[in-house]
């Protein structure tokens, strides 16, 4: 029989270990990322930041905020009826929409 390392814990540790993996699993996908970043800290906020010539401006969201509109917005686009895979295109100028809907594409399985 292979011997095995053992680490001593308490009771209480173990239990803190468990329930920290149980909940906050490692993340696989860039959805993975935000659902975990929504649900971590919904109040945290995300920057969009656009400039032009005449004036700059920083617009912000929060994550719960940018995730409901990109989840709306990729429900959308599955309402077109194309296929998983589908390329979109993403005319990307200086908005923070075009942000929403690069992980909108992502979310809905389309290559943006």
């Amino acid at each position: 029989m292979a011997p095995i390392a053992v680490a001593s814990t308490t009771t209480s540790e173990f239990f803190s270990n468990l329930k920290t993996s149980i909940v906050s699993p490692q993340p696989n996908t860039l959805h993975d990322v935000i659902a975990q970043a929504v649900d971590r800290y919904p109040s945290h906020e995300l920057g969009f930041i656009t400039s032009s010539a005449h004036d700059s401006s920083i617009q912000t969201k929060t994550f719960s905020t940018f995730n409901q509109y990109v989840r709306n917005l990729a429900r959308a686009m599955l309402e077109w009826g194309k296929p998983t895979g589908s390329i979109v295109v993403v005319y990307l100028t200086e908005h923070e929409d075009n942000m929403a809907a690069v992980w909108a594409c992502l979310l809905a399985g389309y290559v943006p």
